[in-house]
């Protein structure tokens, strides 16, 4: 499993670091960081600084800086999250399906 930060690495390697970075790639790199202030790499004044640096970098470069002495694999036993999604909702009844008919013929006259 890749950690958010090996996508920026790999491609830093590649000579690919003056390519410009997505907002979502920032939003990885914030991720790591807090990772790293969780299990006490950075103190909070480092995770705060590195954290405006994240986000004001252009770059896959830029963003490489923000995580150079951070271990690549640090989130990687973290499960990536599912995107929110909506409630399933149960299946409906054909006495409540016959409800709604009974209740729509009756609001809606015969013409």
């Amino acid at each position: 499993m890749s950690g958010p930060g090996n996508e920026i690495a790999a491609a830093e390697g590649r000579g690919r670091g003056d390519l410009r970075a997505s907002r979502a790639d920032r939003e990885q790199v914030v991720e790591l960081l807090k990772a790293a202030f969780v299990e006490d790499r950075l103190t909070k004044e480092e995770l705060d600084a590195r954290v405006g640096q994240a986000l004001a970098s252009r770059t896959y470069a830029e963003l490489a800086v923000v995580t150079a002495d951070i271990p690549a694999g640090l989130v990687a036993g973290q499960p990536p999250r599912e995107p929110a999604r909506a409630q399933d909702r149960p299946p409906m009844s054909n006495a409540a399906k016959a409800g709604i008919s009974v209740a729509v013929a009756v609001a809606v006259p015969a013409s």
